[in-house]
């Protein structure tokens, strides 16, 4: 019942973690929309701590649901949370880690979201500077023909006024 014990503690902290993870993603999208790049890769950096602790604690995680289902003497490699939660007799334990797991999968899924928001935000901020560089600098047509043919370059930082 210990090493049960030490899991629901490790899934309470990554689903801790998975919140933090989440309020930097939130964060994240302001700063992309303000466009303060210093701030970004602060945020970049502790999201990537986060992620690491994420990533200990699913090998912790993944070590003591190990242990515990060969202390039940049942055969497997790895076992998911509802395989695990579908052997407990404890009724209290099964709501547990049911509560824990639906938590997690939810904050899972808003973190996937926001991710694919924030993704969707930084393209739509490189088309509009490769846009820009493009009105800056736009090829003219070549003169001539064949290898000797100059190519002509003009763009507004170059015109009279």
């Amino acid at each position: 019942m210990e090493s049960l014990d030490k899991l629901i503690q490790t899934l309470e902290e990554m689903t801790d973690a998975h919140k933090r993870l989440l309020d930097l993603a939130e964060e994240k999208r302001t700063v992309l929309v303000g466009g303060n790049i210093q701030e970004l890769q602060s945020l970049i950096n502790r999201e990537s701590s986060c992620v690491n602790e994420i990533e200990k604690l699913e090998q912790k995680r993944t070590k003591l649901v190990q242990g515990y289902i060969a202390q039940k003497g049942l055969m497997g490699q790895s076992f998911t949370l509802e395989e695990l939660i579908n052997i407990q007799n404890d009724v209290t334990t099964k709501t547990t880690l049911e509560h824990i797991t639906k938590q997690l999968r939810g904050l899972v899924q808003k973190i996937t979201h926001l991710n694919e928001s924030n993704q969707q935000l930084i393209h739509t901020s490189l088309s509009y500077v490769q846009y820009s560089i493009g009105m800056l600098v736009r090829k003219e047509p070549a003169i001539g023909y064949g290898p000797y043919a100059k190519n002509r370059y003009s763009n507004m930082l170059d015109a009279k006024v």
